[in-house]
């Protein structure tokens, strides 16, 4: 009898550690379809919204430049001590914007 059971779990053990076919089918997408279709909404897209910095510089001079970092968000207003150091992420018109969007007004 322990010699049935003995070969009757080695056989399970066998069978079970014999990997298994996966395949693994990845779609097919075609990327430049979609990067045409955003390159198209983009003007759309910021339109009345505040400026995200990315390809090109931002030109924030008389608004309000937003600063993202890895702890805060700060805001700095035209004649802040910061205002000219500051290379801006985001331009906010008023500071209800700014604030709407999550941050907070410079200490100086």
């Amino acid at each position: 009898m322990l010699v049935a059971l003995l070969f009757f779990g080695l056989g399970r053990f066998s069978r079970s550690s014999a990997p298994a076919e996966v395949r693994i089918e990845e779609p097919a997408i075609d990327l430049t379809q979609i990067y045409n279709k955003l390159n198209s909404l983009t003007p759309q897209l910021t339109e009345g919204t505040p400026s995200v910095a990315g390809e090109n510089t931002l030109n924030c001079e008389g608004k309000i430049k937003g600063n993202i970092s890895s702890s805060s968000r700060i805001y700095h207003m035209p004649g802040g001590a910061f205002y000219k150091r500051t290379a801006p992420e985001m331009c906010f018109d008023t500071e209800s914007e700014a604030q709407a969007a999550g941050f907070r007004k410079s200490q100086r």
